[in-house]
């Protein structure tokens, strides 16, 4: 097995360990899950998933958006059953319309590439809901499992790096979740100090 194999498949092992560390929190009623958020994670991991292992034509490099995609699925509807998700503000049908604009877009052009980069668009502007939440109140949130997801991002890049094959658009799903969600980590931790120090 080649080292971006093996780095694919610790990607994917550290952003499952993610999700098990988030879904736990929110069991524990730690962490209150932006519903509207996790909504379009779970439709746009899925198109995300499927769009980028067939741009890439790499499992390696697709792994961790596999493995997220089910996991995403699955904590969604963990919370939702519990009653451990938080209302749906009506902004958040921009990064809806998002992703189906990517749809939209494979399906009238027949192109991955098109529809994978429109919808790294959408899970930016998926993130939005969280970070207005962190930022009235960090406590909505932990740092670890957003830290760890950045670290799996981190690690997809990487591998994205050792298997190159002049693909440019191959950076962009790792590189911009990368910074999202490590950026909630940060800011979670970051605002939480501000606060204290007040």
């Amino acid at each position: 097995m080649s080292l971006g194999a093996v780095l694919g498949v610790a990607a994917a092992a550290i952003h499952l360990s993610a999700y098990a560390v988030y879904a736990r929190q929110t069991s524990r009623g730690e962490t209150r899950l932006n519903t509207a958020t996790w909504i379009l994670w779970v439709f746009l991991s899925a198109l995300n998933a499927t769009s980028y292992l067939m741009m890439s034509g790499d499992p390696a490099k697709a792994a961790v958006a596999c493995a997220g995609a089910t996991a995403c699925t699955i904590t969604l509807a963990y919370a939702l059953a519990r009653g451990k998700a938080s209302p749906i503000a009506a902004w958040d049908g921009a990064a809806l319309a998002a992703g189906l604009a990517a749809a939209a877009a494979w399906w009238i052009w027949r192109s991955a590439a098109s529809a994978n980069l429109i919808l790294q668009a959408g899970f930016v502007v998926s993130m939005v809901p969280t970070y207005r939440a962190i930022f009235k109140d960090p406590r909505t949130e932990k740092p670890l499992p957003w830290l760890m997801w950045g670290s799996a991002y981190a690690v997809t890049l990487a591998v994205v790096l050792l298997r190159w094959r002049g693909h440019a658009a191959d950076l962009a799903y790792p590189g911009i979740n990368l910074v999202t969600h490590s950026g909630v980590g940060w800011c979670v931790i970051l605002l939480s100090r501000a606060r204290r120090g007040n």
